[in-house]
Parts: C-alpha cells; structure tokens; sequence
C-alpha cells in the first residue's frame, strides 16, 4: 500500500494556515459598523481613547504620535491563503504539476507575520503597551480548540489503523503537536538516515504551526522590549522596531542559506531558517503607511507579479529544489508584492480577483482544510484497506472540504464569537490548557492504558537467535516462508520493536552518520588482542552484517573493525546524499581515511558491501567501474584477504514490517503487493567483475534471501527486513555460520 506524497523534505510539503484579527490561522470576518459610528479601520479591540504618551520634556521633544491605522478586512489576503492551501492541497493529492506546493508555506508565513504585527503595532498607538495576557489569550482560543480536535481524532485514527511498527513514533509526534516542538522533532528524525523510507506520520502538517507559535512567543515580547527602550513613544518604538526586524530578516536568510547547504531537512524544519519569511511580512507590516502610497498602476504590477512568483515556485519547484534557501525568496518576495499591492491607493484586477467569492470561500475555511487534510490522506486509505491513488485522493479532498466547513461552523466560529472568552482572558488561556489537557489525555490513555504493543514487544536477545547450519536447511526456510499464511506471534524482531532493531553499532556510535569523517576509537570487537584483524568497510549495507560478524569474531577470537557510514558507498565515485540535498562531500573525506588507516593497519580481512543504488553524481557504469577498480586497488594492497558481499534485496513498495503488520492473517500477500528483489543489475553485474578480477572473495548473497526470484519476508520466526532495504539484526545473525564457510580461511 502506498501514502500520498508527505510533506517536504523526502517529499515533504505542509503549510501554515489563514489568519484572522487574532491569529495568524483563521479568516477575518468583515466588520459591521455601529449604528451611527463608522471606524475606517476597524480592529480586534475595544473603543478607547488614544494613548496619549507623557508630555514632551521640551518644546523641541519628540511629537505626540500619530494614531496608526490598522488593516481592517484584507479580502486580498482571504484569497492569498486560499491559493497557498489549495497549492499544498494539489501537491499532497500527488499531482505532478504541483510537486512544488510547498511552497504554501512560506505564503502563510509572510502573511502572518504581516497580519499579527499590524494588529500589534496598532495594539501600540492605541494603548501604549502590548497586553501579553491578552496577546496569548487570542492564541489560544483561536488556535487550539480546531487543533485539539484534529489531534485528538488523528490520535484514534492511528490507533485503529496505523501500523503498529509506526505507532508509538506517532504517539511522540503527537505529544510534541501538544507542546508546539514537533518541528524539531521533524528535524531529528528527518536527518536519521534508518527514518528514510519510514512511513509519513499523519501529524506532519503541525510542524508550520509550530513555527509560528515559537515566533509569536518572542516577537510580542521583543516588541514590548522595543517599546520599554523607547520610553514608550509609539513613534519611536516603531522606528526601532523597523531596524530589529530588518536585521532578523537578513540574519535568518542567511542562516537558511547555509543550513540549506549543509542539512536540508534542518533548514526546512527549524524555525531559526524560517523567521525571515515571518519577519518579512512583519517588516511590510510596520511600513504600511509607506504602501498606501503605492500608485494604482504601479500596484497591478506589484500584483501580477507577486502572483506569478507564487504560482511560478510551485509549478516549477520540486522535490529535488534545494529548499528553502535562496530558492524561497521567490515566493516571499511574490507574497510581500501581492500584499503591497493590495495595500496601495485604488483597486487593481489582482486584488479584486483574489476578492472573489470561490477565494474567499475556501479562504475562510483554510485553517480547518489544512488542519484535516494530510491525516484524511494518510489514514482513510489504511481504513479503508485501499491502495492510495491520485483519484481517491481527490475524493478524499472533497470530503475535506465538507469536513472543514463543519469544523468552521461548529469549532473555530463558535470558540472565537464566545463573548466570555473574548471578554476575560483567563478564560480564553484556560480554554487553551483545557485543550492541551485532552489532548496529552488521549495520547496518554492509548499509549499505556490501550497499548497495541503486543507481550512479545521487548529487545531482541541475539545470543539466542539459532544460525542456520546449512544451505539446505535456509533454502526450506524460505520456501515455507513464501507459502505463510499468518504472522508467527512469536515474530522476531517483534512488529512492535523493528524501528529500534539496529546493529550494535549504531548505539556504540561505532557507525558514522552524515557528518561525521573521522574513523571512531575504541571501537574494536570480539576479542581486541587478536592477530587475525577483520575489518568490516563501506555503508548501512555493509553494517547490517555486523551481527553476522560479530558473532563470527567471538567464536573464533578475531579482532573486529567496523568501519562504515550511512548512505556512503566503499566505491571509490563522487556520491549526492537525498537527505541532505547536496554533494555527499563528507563520504569521500571519510573514505579516503579509512584507506590510509588500513595501509597502517594491514589487516587480516576485509568484508566489503555496499549498495548498488548509491546516488553518484556520475551515473554512467564506465564511473562505477573506475570506482571499483579504484577501491579493489587500495584495499588488496592492504589486507592480506578481500570478502565482498553483493547487495541484498529491496522493495520499492511498503516495508516489509509495516506491510505484514496490516495483513496480520495474509503476509504472503505482501510478496505480492511489495516485493523485494535485486535491483541495479549492471551496477552488480560490473562490480563483481571488477571483484573477482582483482582476487576478491565474491559471496554472493542472493541465495539467503530468494528462491527462484521470489524473496519472502519471514523465515521461521524471523522478520528478514527491518525496513525497505536493510536486513534485521536477528536475520543477520542467523547466517553467521553459512557467512563463514564462505569467507576465506584466516
């Protein structure tokens, strides 16, 4: 089974939602003047007098302030967000054309810092201070009831449905939605490369909102900072203001430029490499007198060019678009001139296009759509039992909108109209507790007091697990593991406990992630005063024999080196790593090191593997063929013996673990549905050659795992897979004995 398309990045696209008066995620309604009264600009607060501040010390002081003029209505911005969500929509429904609606995000999140610093600066000159209670309370009140009930619906959704390999992963980003952290979350569990092929968590959608809560819990109180230095004088606050924003924005960028060149998922996640976007909605904001100013026809300009930004980003941006970087600075700078534009003297055909009733419809509604519609993506198809597909999704879109208007009329517009909580702020901050109360509630009762962890979900033993002693007896294990017709309940590692199944490597810090270059120390096994030294060399797929291994150097008192990095091949090529968005400069840095080591060391043996499917910059097999012939030259003129290991099967379906645990009572359908094989041939075909060549030891393993090109997925009680390309550790340790009769004789 497949998933729609997550969120950016590994294809992750999520945005922030609309804003109202209050909050940078619902509609503003349209005022209703007072019989007899009529306010220009109307605002979220009560009539009062202007804030007059105290008098000048001197007849040469700084002037009375003037009072500021609020933004009233913006149906300009209604239709904005409407696009930015529908972008995000169409790109989550899978359709190719909008692959680059991520780029919804940065819309919303210009025009919330645009929205929320207006209102706030006006908050200023109206009454010479920022109520921070009153601030905090809006948010709430606006924000969490719709949100609660989405987590709290996602939640048991999960539960029912979700696999049981992803559950309690899911139950933590829902904790973390609770405490607006989750983007952070994102950004760990993004950059682990084991995370790569896990299944999108239906929480993704709440790491924009996230952001923005983390911006709007220190914007206000650098505002209120701002405003204590400038003794109070809105004029001068203001002028200020001005300047620390400004210098936010040019920091921010920068740092998103260079984190996007180091770690894309860091950069897209965090909200230290986004507050720009915020900050430049917030910098028009507090120059809005400027763009009132702006000629009709200069502002049709403005417009027409803002808007082909944003619609460009998103027809022309991909997954592989480094982002966010210097690429977003072309849709908020598109989102800062639709916004001018709507603010200059005179209507234009933009604004009054965006002004229309089919863009202030499901602007209105554009919290609420966001909210509901990547959970409904992710989860009605694992309820329903169905395939994914770009039709389904569709349907399952306009069910969304239904459900959007219902959450419209009966949560977010009922909450916000309530005139207790409009009225006394306590009780609009105590609605937001009540809401996280329920939440963590929920989350806690399903995760210990309904747990679907089943008895056997504890650490897996290996010294317990039986090597198979014979090719024969593997060959019948596999055979009755293609005719299974239920999932042994004795499955090991368990369903429950595969996401932790790793080598012991891992936890070590023995096996070296991204940005790591420099070969570990102490990190020696079996037993350490050995003369007969194994080095274990090359990438995740190299490290997944180590229990093999290990097993291996207890037994016959080697000394055992590993030496490997996620995603970084032995092969001696220049490689592009997808998580990071850039050339994988660090693998070849680290390569090279492990040469020069083992010219020093001269071991015994070195095991060798790697994946075929590395992503090199150059994709010709001439490239791959001088890789290994570079790498087959440096290490039989070190090591006394060279084992390399072919590449294991893959699916580029549903993991093995995920698959069974949703077809419990039928795992051989999974074979069918998603199967593993051999994939790359060339690429396999040619390093074997260029390996024997070289007087290699060749093991070629696919007679471990597949029977006449069909590869089950248990053997035994074993789980072969831990994920779409890795082998469990328990499957691992289970061949060390077949893995020895065929390594040479040390």
């Amino acid at each position: 089974m497949t998933s729609p398309q997550s969120p950016r990045p590994h294809g992750r696209a999520s945005t922030g939602a609309g804003l109202d008066e209050d909050t940078v995620h619902l509609p503003l309604a349209a005022p209703e003047p007072a019989s007899g009264s009529r306010r220009a600009m109307p605002g979220p607060y009560p009539e009062r007098p202007p804030f007059q501040p105290p008098p000048p010390p001197s007849a040469g002081g700084p002037p009375l302030p003037e009072r500021w003029e609020g933004t009233g209505f913006r149906p300009d911005v209604q239709g904005m967000r409407a696009i930015a969500v529908m972008l995000v929509l169409l790109s989550h429904a899978g359709f190719g054309f909008a692959s680059g609606g991520y780029v919804g995000v940065d819309v919303f999140f210009v025009i919330s810092g645009f929205l929320i610093t207006s209102l706030l600066i006006k908050e200023v000159f109206d009454t010479g201070t920022i109520s921070l209670v009153g601030f905090f309370s809006r948010r709430a009140r606006r924000i969490l009831p719709a949100a609660t009930v989405v987590t709290i619906a996602t939640v048991i959704g999960a539960w029912l449905w979700f696999p049981i390999t992803r559950f309690e992963e899911v139950m933590r980003d829902a904790f973390t939605v609770i405490v607006y952290a989750v983007n952070y979350r994102f950004v760990v569990e993004n950059t682990e490369y084991l995370n790569a092929d896990a299944m999108p968590t239906p929480f993704q959608q709440y790491w924009s909102l996230a952001v923005e809560e983390q911006f709007y819990l220190v914007w206000p109180l650098l505002l209120l900072g701002v405003l204590l230095l400038a003794k109070r004088i809105p004029r001068q606050a203001l002028n200020l203001a001005i300047g620390v924003i400004a210098v936010v924005f040019v920091l921010s960028l920068i740092t998103s430029v260079l984190v996007t060149e180091s770690s894309q998922p860091t950069a897209y996640y965090a909200t230290h490499t986004r507050v720009w976007e915020l900050a430049g909605g917030a910098l028009i904001a507090l120059t809005l007198p400027v763009w009132r100013t702006v000629h009709q026809a200069l502002a049709l300009i403005l417009g027409l060019a803002g808007l082909a930004a944003v619609i460009g980003a998103a027809l022309l941006y991909d997954e592989s678009t480094s982002f966010p970087g210097y690429a977003a600075l072309l849709p908020v700078l598109g989102t800062m001139m639709l916004i001018v534009a709507g603010t200059g003297r005179g209507a234009n055909a933009v604004s009054t296009l965006l002004a229309t009733g089919s863009f202030q419809f499901v602007g209105k509604i554009s919290y609420s759509l966001y909210l509901w519609h990547w959970p409904i993506l992710i989860l009605a198809p694992l309820g329903l039992g169905v395939e994914s597909s770009n039709l389904l999704n569709v349907i399952l879109l306009a069910c969304t909108f239904a459900i959007a208007q219902l959450s419209y009329e009966y949560i977010e517009t009922p909450i916000r109209n309530a005139g207790l909580l409009r009225t006394h702020h306590f009780y609009g901050i105590a609605t937001g507790v009540l809401c996280s109360i329920l939440s963590i509630a929920m989350v806690l009762t399903l995760t210990l007091g309904f747990s679907r962890a089943s008895d056997d979900g504890i650490d897996t033993d290996l010294a317990t697990i039986e090597e198979t002693e014979s090719s024969e007896e593997l060959e019948r294990s596999l055979s009755e593991g293609l005719e299974i017709d239920k999932a042994p309940h004795d499955l090991t590692p368990s369903l429950t406990n595969v996401g932790d199944d790793k080598p012991l490597i891992y936890d070590s810090d023995c096996h070296l992630e991204f940005e790591e270059i420099a070969p570990p120390d102490q990190c020696v096994f079996g037993d350490a005063e050995s003369d007969t030294t194994v080095v274990l060399f090359g990438d995740s797929h190299a490290a997944q024999w180590f229990p093999a291994l290990d097993s291996l150097a207890a037994e016959h008192d080697w000394r055992l080196v590993p030496r490997t990095k996620s995603a970084c091949t032995p092969v001696d090529v220049a490689v592009e790593n997808s998580q990071l968005q850039r050339e994988y400069t660090e693998c070849e840095e680290w390569r090279h090191r492990v040469y020069d080591e083992l010219d020093k060391v001269r071991p015994t043996l070195v095991v060798v593997s790697a994946s075929d499917g590395a992503p090199t910059l150059d994709s010709s097999n001439r490239n791959w063929e001088n890789g290994w012939t570079t790498t087959l030259q440096r290490l039989t003129s070190a090591a006394e013996h060279v084992t390399t290991l072919t590449d294991t099967p893959r699916t580029t379906g549903m993991a093995a673990p995920e698959c069974i645990s949703l077809h419990l009572e039928s795992p051989s359908q999974c074979i069918e549905t998603d199967p593993y094989s051999i994939k790359d041939l060339e690429r396999r075909e040619i390093g074997i050659e260029i390996q024997e060549s070289h007087g290699a030891t060749v093991i070629d393993v696919v007679d471990w795992f597949c029977l006449d090109s069909r590869c089950p997925l248990i053997a035994d009680n074993l789980l072969i897979y831990r994920d779409t390309h890795h082998i469990s550790t328990p499957y691992s340790k289970s061949l060390a004995t077949l893995l020895h009769q065929r390594l040479p004789e040390l």
